[in-house]
């Protein structure tokens, strides 16, 4: 199968990562891949290369140009099917699709934003028609999809992030936690782009409760990402932290390619979003052995079993914040050590390569037939609570 995946960009952010993963994954399986993006940034480009997967770049054209130039890349019609992670690129592959196209279309839904509901978002979906499937990665977002879009019910399916377990994993020789004389020093471990819904600044508020609270112990926070185009919160969140001291605590670093050396040296894998579809750094963490603290939105009660693998907090409270890491930190070395067991456990059956490759070869085969997609091709079938706690609110 002749497989065209196109993004945006190779740049670090979440949708990136798992489309090279899966891509990857396809390309072992013996199935012939080519990506097209049209953002010149490259994170990414050298996993693309060591698997031996050609990448074609769109110049950088005005949006309308853009438009035309994809469209004229799919039009050529190398590709059986197409699959196209976020918003915008779905639109463009939507758009070479009319009036007509022989090849299939899968699309991607990555975030579970209620601003879907609303304007232009809501207005994109309506393109969707056009799609042979659309594949979300949350319970979260397909449950939206399927109250705001009903004309979408039949094409859409979840299929949860894969990853690389071999690469993600604990490791029998994992640093040592710090310590300065007596004080023990807890290392929080989060990786995503610098978003105001990523819940920056109210995290630095939480550690700073801890700081105040806490005379005998020390929280570092250890941040990984890339600074968007808007910088504003980025730059906020950083005033915050100088202004208060956090220097030494809350430190914002660039995105990594060795983010699961930063996660081994971590007591914990953090995310604190407003909102998510499944977050890579979560799914990664697990893989790693490690106590997860999320968000308690959207699909998080099938990811963290609150005090068994880790402690779901609600994000617009600085408050329950630090009262969860504090939990974190309160536990013994060994009932930690339990935990990261029981995230690595859960992360192997959740995420599996050879589950998820399944699904999405699969789907893939049958939207280059034009076939409609089963209820079977989901994976996994339960439906989180948080997940219909979080639709209902925003409903």
């Amino acid at each position: 199968m002749k497989v065209l995946c196109l993004i945006d960009s190779l740049g670090s952010g979440g949708a990136q990562r798992q489309l090279v993963t899966l891509a990857v994954g396809l390309k072992k399986r013996g199935h012939d891949i080519r990506f097209l993006v049209y953002h010149a940034e490259d994170h990414f480009l050298p996993l693309l290369k060591e698997a031996d997967i050609p990448c074609q770049s769109v110049p950088p054209y005005s949006y309308l140009q853009r438009v035309f130039a994809i469209r004229k890349i799919l039009q050529q019609g190398w590709q059986d099917v197409v699959l196209v992670f976020l918003e915008a690129s779905s639109l463009y592959a939507e758009l070479a699709s009319i009036p007509g196209r022989h090849w299939g279309l899968v699309v991607g839904e990555r975030s579970a934003d209620s601003n879907i509901y609303h304007g232009i978002r809501r207005l994109l979906r309506h393109f969707h028609r056009v799609a042979d499937a659309v594949v979300c990665n949350s319970h979260t977002n397909q449950l939206m999809l399927a109250s705001a879009f009903p004309f979408l019910r039949q094409k859409l399916c979840v299929v949860y992030n894969t990853v690389d377990l071999k690469h993600f994993k604990a490791s029998s020789d994992e640093l040592i936690t710090a310590d300065s004389g007596s004080e023990r020093i807890y290392r929080i471990v989060i990786a995503a782009g610098y978003h105001v819904y990523k819940n920056m600044m109210n995290v630095a508020k939480a550690l700073l409760l801890i700081k105040e609270q806490e005379k005998r112990l020390t929280v570092v926070i250890d941040w990984f990402g890339a600074v968007q185009l808007d910088q504003a919160p980025f730059e906020q969140v950083q005033w915050f932290i100088i202004e208060n001291g956090l220097t030494e605590l809350f430190r914002l670093h660039p995105a990594t390619m060795n983010i699961a050396i930063e996660y081994s040296g971590a007591d914990a894998v953090g995310l604190f979003s407003f909102f998510e579809g499944l977050p890579n750094v979560v799914c990664e963490g697990m893989a790693c052995g490690k106590p997860i603290l999320l968000s308690n939105v959207c699909d998080a009660s099938n990811l963290v079993h609150d005090g068994k693998n880790g402690f779901l907090c609600d994000p617009n409270s600085p408050d329950d914040i630090a009262e969860k890491i504090l939990c974190m930190v309160s536990l013994s070395e060994q009932e930690r050590k339990q935990m990261g067991e029981e995230s690595r456990r859960m992360a192997e059956q959740l995420f599996s390569e050879n589950i998820v490759i399944d699904r999405y070869e699969r789907i893939l085969a049958l939207a280059a037939k034009h076939q409609s997609i089963p209820s079977d091709c989901s994976w996994p079938n339960d439906v989180p609570e948080s997940a219909r706690m979080t639709v209902d609110r925003w409903v």
